[in-house]
Parts: C-alpha cells; structure tokens; sequence
C-alpha cells in the first residue's frame, strides 16, 4: 500500500493497517532510571594509568564519567575529571564513581586537579560520607607520569556501582 493511499484512507477514516512509528526517547527527555543505564570501566594502560567509568542512557548519550589515576606503590590517587550532566545530577552518579575508584585503595591520598564551581560543593560532601579528603593541589607520582598508552585494554561492562 502506497503512502498516499495510506493518507487517503486515513482522511476517510478507513484503518490504514500501518503500526504506528516506534519512539524512542533521546537523552534530552530521558529522566533517571537505573534500570536502563549501562556503566563502562576501562581499565589504566599501565600500572598508574589513566582508568575510566562512564554512565549511558539507553540512546547511548554518555551522561556520566570519571577519570582517575591510582598508584599502588606510593599510594596515591588523582581525580582528573569528573562530569556528570544535566538531568542526572544530584542523583548520586558522582559519589557512586567516585566510590568505585576508592574501592579497595584503603589509606591512599587523593587530590583532584582544579575544580569547577559544582565540583567544589561535591568534594567536601563526599569527604563528609567517605572520610577521604579531596584537596584542589593535583599530585601525581613518577608511576602517575610514566608515558604509557591511555588505554591497552578493552572497555568492559559493569553492574551498576551501589550508593
């Protein structure tokens, strides 16, 4: 059946038989919910490398992510960047990444690189629930500077981090 077929008989009221156009919502209407998301770790290159989680909505937009750096030997670690955007803010995306970064690095000393306006209500929140500090003063470790590729590793899926 033709499309304007299809439009004549809908003008006369006659079935037109068509199934109605499947829509999908984009990330600008999407609202939180976690049972549709998909996080992402993609593993350092290196011993001390740059490490990544991201957060995706169901069309794909990457709505949450953190980079870090972590030093077993000198026990160090090092927020680079965290961002999460718009609608999923304030839903606790943030602490939940930055809680798998902390993850099994008891007794690390963390800093972060400079930070925006948000991030610095952030920091001291989460320094209130973790008891880690998160100062503004970014220190990397010789291991931390090493050149070594960004990431060597594929990136694999994770169950969401809990709160």
């Amino acid at each position: 059946m033709s499309l304007w077929t299809r439009m004549v008989d809908a003008f006369h009221g006659r079935d037109t038989a068509a199934p109605a156009p499947s829509v999908a919502p984009n990330s600008l209407e999407w609202r939180v919910d976690p049972d549709t998301e998909t996080w992402w770790h993609v593993p350092p290159g290196g011993p001390a490398g740059m490490q990544e989680i991201r957060a995706s909505a169901p069309d794909g937009y990457e709505f949450a992510r953190l980079v870090w750096q972590a030093c077993e030997v000198c026990r160090l670690g090092l927020i680079v960047k965290i961002r999460v955007t718009g609608p999923w803010q304030r839903h606790g995306y943030g602490s939940r990444m930055v809680r798998f970064a902390l993850h099994g690095r008891d007794g690390y000393a963390w800093t972060t690189t400079p930070q925006s306006e948000d991030a610095r209500a952030f920091f001291p929140a989460l320094t209130a629930s973790t008891g880690v500090a998160f100062p503004r003063q970014a220190q990397r470790c010789e291991h931390m500077r090493a050149r070594a590729p960004r990431h060597s590793q594929p990136k694999r899926r994770l169950d969401p981090p809990s709160s």
